[in-house]
Formats: C-alpha cells, sequence, structure tokens
C-alpha cells in the first residue's frame, strides 16, 4: 500500500507556505505538482526541491474533467511504485480542489492511502480583506459550472476558476440575470502575495473588460441587502407571502383565509391564465401566473401552519410524480412519439388512483379528473357514460331533453327544486353541446364576450345621447341593443 500526502502551497507568497507542507516537500519522497503556476515554487526551486509539474496536462487534455482525470492517474501511478508520494496543490488541499476530490475517491480502490497535509486556503486571506465574517453565510462556486440556479443573492459569494475573459464573459452573463449589470462585484487578484495583490470594485457588465484576469483571480459579490432588488428570488417570495400570514403585523384578510375560503380564487386566477393566453399578451400572462403562484403558496403557508404541509412538501410531492410519470426521462423506458407518452402516462396514473378507503378506484372511471369547472366535468361523465352505451341515439333527442328540463324549472316551486332542475337543464344544455362537438366553456366564453360587447354598444349610445342610464327607458334600452347586436356578430 502506498501512501498519498495531499498538502497545500497556502495562498499565496512565502509566508504563507504551512511548515508542514515544506516538510513534506523536503522529505525525500516524490513530489507531484498539479500545477507549479503558484508564487512559491521559485523558492523551491531555490531550495532544490525536485518536483515533477502536473501543467502539461492542461495543455493535452481537450476540456478540465480529462485534465483531472489524467492528473489523479498519474499521482495514482506513481503511487503504485513508492511507498509514499506528495501531491501538492495551491491553497488548501481541501477547498476547491477537484482532483484532490477525485483521488480522495479513488485511491482506497487502488490500495493506497490518502493522508492530509497541510495548507492555508486562500479564502482565509481573502476574507480578511473583504472584512467578510463567513458566519453571515457564505457560498463558494466554480466559475467552469456556474449557473443562474446556484446563486443565492442574500449570500456572501465567492466564486473561483475565473481565470480568463472568455470565462468572466460567462461569469457576468449569469451574474447580470440575477444581480442586473450595474451591481458592484470585487475582482481579487493574487491576494497574500506581496506586492501583486489587487481588489477591484466593478459593475458586473466590466468583468470581461480589460481588468486582469488568470489564476490567481477570484470573484467576490457581496448579497443584496435590498428587498427591493432581490424579489426574483423564490425564498423572498415564500418569505413575503410568510409576512402576510404573521399574526403580528401581517395583512388582517389574508389572516382571515382558509384552504376553504380560497378554494373560489384559485379557480378565478386559473382562468384569469387561460385568458392571458387566449390574448396572446405575454407580458400579461406573467402576471397572472404569477397570481396563480401566490394561491399555491397562501395554501401552502396556511399548511404549514396547520403542520400538515409546507411548500418544500409541495415541490417535493411534484418532483416525485414527475420524475415518477417520465420514465423515459429519468428512468429506463423508450418511448419517442407524443401519442406513446400519454398512453403511459395514463398508465401510471391508473396504477396510481385509489379511492378514499385507500383501494384501486373502479376500473372504468379511473382517469375521471375531480375538481374540473362544472361544465368541463360535465363533459367528462357524459363521454364516459356514453363509452358505456348509455347516450342518446342522435341530437334530436337530446334537444328534446333540453326542452323537457326547461319545463320541470319553470314547473319548480321551492327555491331548492328550482336548484335541481336548474342543474339538469344545464348538464343537458352541454351534453347538446357534446353532441354537436363544441366546447361548452369556450361557447360561453364567446358567448359572454358577445354580451359584452353589446352591453358595451349600449352604453356607447347613452353617452351619444349625453343622458342619463337611469332615465332610459325599457324600450329605448330595447332599440339600442337591437342597434349593438347588429353591429356585432353572432
Amino acid at each position: 500500500m502506498g501512501v498519498v500526502h495531499i498538502a497545500g502551497l497556502g495562498a499565496g507568497g512565502q509566508s504563507s507556505l504551512p511548515f508542514g507542507t515544506l516538510q513534506l516537500l523536503r522529505s525525500g519522497m516524490p513530489v507531484l505538482l498539479r500545477t507549479e503556476r503558484h508564487p512559491v515554487v521559485a523558492q523551491l526551486r531555490l531550495e532544490g526541491i525536485d518536483f515533477t509539474s502536473m501543467d502539461d496536462c492542461y495543455e493535452q487534455a481537450d476540456d478540465f474533467d480529462e485534465v483531472y482525470e489524467q492528473i489523479v492517474e498519474r499521482v495514482l501511478a506513481r503511487a503504485d511504485v513508492h511507498q509514499g508520494v506528495v501531491f501538492a496543490v495551491p491553497g488548501h488541499p481541501a477547498v476547491a480542489e477537484r482532483a484532490v476530490r477525485l483521488l480522495r475517491e479513488r485511491a482506497a480502490a487502488r490500495g493506497h492511502q490518502i493522508v492530509w497535509g497541510p495548507g492555508q486556503s486562500f479564502l482565509d486571506d481573502l476574507l480578511l480583506r473583504l472584512e467578510v465574517d463567513p458566519v453571515e453565510g457564505l457560498l463558494m462556486l466554480d466559475a467552469a459550472s456556474l449557473s443562474v440556479a446556484d446563486l443565492v443573492p442574500r449570500r456572501h459569494t465567492v466564486i473561483v476558476q475565473m481565470y480568463n475573459r472568455d470565462r468572466a464573459a460567462e461569469v457576468k452573463e449569469a451574474l447580470s440575470d440575477v444581480y442586473g449589470d450595474e451591481y458592484e462585484v470585487t475582482v481579487a487578484r493574487a491576494v497574500g502575495v506581496e506586492g501583486e495583490e489587487e481588489l477591484v470594485r466593478v459593475p458586473v457588465f466590466a468583468l470581461d473588460r480589460g481588468l486582469p484576469i488568470d489564476h490567481l483571480t477570484t470573484l467576490y459579490v457581496p448579497p443584496l441587502v435590498d428587498r427591493e432588488q432581490r424579489l426574483g428570488q423564490w425564498q423572498d417570495l415564500v418569505d413575503i407571502v410568510a409576512r402576510l400570514r404573521d399574526p403580528i403585523g401581517g395583512c388582517p384578510w389574508d389572516l382571515a383565509q382558509t384552504h376553504e375560503t380560497l378554494r373560489n380564487y384559485v379557480v378565478e386566477e386559473a382562468y384569469e391564465v387561460a385568458d392571458a393566453i387566449d390574448e396572446g399578451d405575454l407580458d400579461h400572462l406573467a402576471e397572472e401566473l404569477g397570481d396563480l403562484l401566490l394561491q399555491v403558496l397562501l395554501h401552502s403557508q396556511i399548511g404549514s401552519e396547520s403542520g400538515y404541509f409546507d411548500v418544500r412538501d409541495v415541490i417535493r410531492t411534484l418532483s416525485e410524480k414527475l420524475i415518477r410519470r417520465h420514465p423515459h426521462v429519468f428512468g429506463d423506458a423508450r418511448i419517442h412519439d407524443v401519442e406513446g407518452v400519454k398512453a403511459n402516462w395514463d398508465v401510471i396514473k391508473r396504477q396510481e388512483q385509489v379511492d378514499s378507503g385507500g383501494q384501486p378506484a373502479e376500473p372504468f372511471l379511473q382517469g375521471l379528473k375531480r375538481g374540473l369547472p362544472p361544465f368541463a366535468a360535465s363533459v367528462q361523465l357524459q363521454v364516459k357514460a356514453a363509452e358505456m352505451g348509455l347516450d342518446w341515439p342522435d341530437l334530436q333527442g337530446v334537444l328534446d331533453k333540453v326542452r323537457e328540463e326547461a319545463v320541470e324549472v319553470a314547473e319548480a316551486l321551492s327555491a331548492k327544486e328550482h336548484e335541481a332542475e336548474v342543474g339538469d337543464l344545464l348538464f343537458s344544455a352541454i351534453n347538446a353541446a357534446r353532441h354537436l362537438q363544441v366546447d361548452p366553456e369556450r361557447a360561453l366564453v364567446a358567448a359572454n364576450q358577445r354580451f359584452l360587447d353589446r352591453l358595451t354598444g349600449v352604453l356607447g349610445q347613452i353617452r351619444e345621447q349625453n343622458v342619463d342610464i337611469s332615465d332610459v327607458g325599457l324600450d329605448v334600452l330595447e332599440l339600442f341593443w337591437q342597434n349593438a347586436k347588429g353591429s356585432t356578430p353572432g
């Protein structure tokens, strides 16, 4: 078994080179440097310390994954033939060292032991210069794999591996989406290296414009402390909704809501989203989707207060469902067309559906969606009945049923009877729409719009006459209505 000593060369100058690392380098064991691009390497040469640099891997490989694979393989190969080797990296061996992580994962399988040596991270000096206490919340990210989703604006953020302008341009793009182009960040270069250290504050848009950027460059992004600037962040939205429900200083209306009182708002906001889609107005759609999202967050907050569920449970349940219902994306299933996806989705849903007693639902009724708007639910039920053979043979029978129900509405005596008979009338009218292959929801939307257009036309005629609406008689209103009806289609 070989022993691989992993040691850090410190943050920069000779004063930050740990004495323990220097002893290892002087021990006579083979020394492998991940890179010799480090300020203390010149001193190692003066001391006559022999070492092998891995810099040629960076020149030969096509990407960094391949670089680190080659470096790790070289270290392990050297350990195969020596009882002990020293692998030295810039800074601290456990901070921002992907090659070290790979080495740690693979050493045991090759029969080698990892022994950690000392090191001083560049973070120590950087945080001192910036006067940042990491206990306030510190996020450290790799520029090589940075995405907008990684950024947490309420945290101090340090971005490493930003070693050239191309990489700086990629970082700039991600930061701009979250912080804005004008937000000031600090570009820190050669921190801890006497005579070379630079800290420059610049706006995000200038990150790739003429700044000194190389392998010693680190970027610091201060937290967004202004809530107005963080309004695009998920956690801040969750916090805002929680604040609305805070018994001390919250909103009386929001505090008074329950799952039951919010039910109609969920339906209403869903219709507003559908209306925005029909309009084709994307700005309006974004606003309406936000209103619908508010309903999700309000219900999640109420669930959290009662101890039943919170927003994380909502997200977790949805994530599990999406993964479970997309085995062709997250599993081994092979489905290549939309019809195949729909069929597989239905199979999975049937497997999931149970009745109120926890038993599988009646097979023929599986797939019925509860909670649909009444018109859509009626169509769904009628389709199921038709599949069973319970349907009128032709349209005439349906229209006769509509007339029958209309008569029963007229003959109903009590309010309770009226409600039942009106319900039957609507159900029969929807059945007629289905037989005519008309979507009753869209038909009613169109009818509502026609009525609104004609009502607007009547009001316009009243304004043209310069009279008060309360002074207009029914006969004149009827005339205005017929005029408006003649000018609108349908």
